[in-house]
C-alpha cells in the first residue's frame, strides 16, 4: 500500500493487516476542506485495493476526530473528491475513533465507518437545520437507520449536542473509552478483526449494509447466497481444518 507523504492531510499508515488512517489538520480542527476530501478518497481506495489490509482504523489527531466542513461551504463544490462515500465504500471493515468534536459532516463521517469507539471527550452535534441548512454526506439517511427516526430528528432538529456516554446508549458508538485509551481499545479490536477471515468480514458487511434496501425475503435470499459463496473459498476449508487441527487459522482472503 502507498503511504501518504509526509504532511499529507490524511496520514497513512500499516500495521500487521491494519491500515491507520489519520485526519492530520489539528490546527483547523481536520475540517473537510478539498484537500482533507481528496485525501480521504485516496486513502479509502488504496486500503479497498490493498490486498495486506484487512481492517482500516479512522482516527483524528490532535483534540477533535473532525469539525465538519469549513466555514461558508454549506455543501461541498461539485469539483470535490467525495471523501466521505469513498470511504463508505471501502468493503472491509472500519473503525472510527471519535474524540472531542464532531460536527455536522464530520458526524457522517463517523457514520460511514462500521463501528465506532469514542473518547469520553466525544460529543457530536448537528448545528445546520438550526442555521437554515440541511445536513449532508448521507447523515440524513444513515443516522435513522442506526438510531430509529425519533432519535435522529431529535438530532437533526434541534441540533442538541450529544456526549458520548448518551451516543453509546443509544447506538450511535460501540464502546466510550478514556482519552488515552482509544487508540489501544482501536488496537484490540482491530487485531481481533484482522485475525477473522477477510471473506466473511466482507460478506457479512455486505449483507448488513443491502439488508434495509431489500424486502425481508430478498435478503434472505441474500444471505444464502453470499453462504454458498463463501463456501466454496479456500479461507472457509482453513476454517474447518484450523479447527479440527485445533489451532489458529490462517486466512489468505482466498
Amino acid at each position: 500500500m502507498k503511504r501518504a507523504p509526509r504532511g499529507a492531510a490524511v496520514e497513512v499508515a500499516v500495521e500487521d493487516g491494519v491500515a491507520w488512517l489519520t485526519l492530520a489538520r489539528p490546527a483547523r480542527r481536520n475540517l473537510l476542506d478539498a484537500e482533507m476530501m481528496g485525501a480521504l478518497a485516496e486513502a479509502s481506495q488504496a486500503v479497498e485495493h490493498d490486498e495486506s489490509v484487512r481492517v482500516a482504523v479512522l482516527g483524528g489527531a490532535g483534540d477533535d476526530f473532525c469539525g465538519g466542513l469549513p466555514r461558508r461551504i454549506a455543501w461541498p463544490p461539485a469539483a470535490w473528491p467525495d471523501g466521505v462515500a469513498a470511504l463508505a465504500s471501502v468493503t472491509k471493515p472500519v473503525i472510527g475513533c471519535l474524540s472531542g468534536g464532531i460536527r455536522g459532516w464530520g458526524v457522517a463521517l463517523a457514520l460511514a465507518c462500521d463501528l465506532r469507539l469514542a473518547a469520553t471527550t466525544a460529543v457530536l452535534q448537528l448545528p445546520e437545520v438550526a442555521r437554515g441548512a440541511l445536513p449532508g454526506g448521507g447523515v440524513t439517511q444513515r443516522l435513522p437507520r442506526l438510531i430509529g427516526a425519533s432519535r435522529a430528528l431529535g438530532m437533526l432538529l434541534l441540533g442538541e449536542p450529544i456526549a458520548a456516554p448518551q451516543a453509546a446508549a443509544w447506538g450511535l458508538v460501540s464502546q466510550v473509552v478514556a482519552p488515552r485509551r482509544l487508540r489501544s481499545a482501536a488496537a484490540a479490536l482491530a487485531r481481533d478483526l484482522a485475525d477473522r477471515g477477510p471473506l466473511a468480514l466482507r460478506m457479512a458487511k455486505e449483507a448488513v449494509s443491502r439488508a434495509l434496501d431489500l424486502t425481508l425475503d430478498d435478503g434472505v435470499r441474500l444471505e444464502h447466497d453470499l453462504y454458498v459463496l463463501l463456501q466454496t473459498t479456500s479461507d472457509r476449508r482453513e476454517g474447518v481444518q484450523s479447527f479440527l487441527e485445533r489451532r489458529p487459522p490462517r486466512y489468505q482472503g482466498r
